[in-house]
């Protein structure tokens, strides 16, 4: 019982990890594309979604310093 616990966990971060990076590439697409959105409303994605890149590889890294005890 446990471990299923402990895989169900594991499958609802990954998931979640992996839904959390496509909307933060989503975001950097739209800013970057060719449509007629405000100049603003593009930019302010543009920032969010490299926040978004930025907060994840910044949460990995810290991580990893607390697992090997850096």
């Amino acid at each position: 019982m446990k471990a299923a616990v402990i895989a169900t966990i594991i499958l609802v971060v990954l998931f979640g990890g992996a839904a959390y990076l496509a909307t933060a590439g989503t975001l950097i697409i739209y800013a970057l594309g060719n449509n007629k959105a405000a100049k603003g409303k593009r930019t302010f994605f543009g920032i969010l979604g490299a926040v978004m890149f930025w907060s994840a590889i910044y949460t990995v890294v810290q991580i990893i310093k607390i697992k090997n005890g850096i």
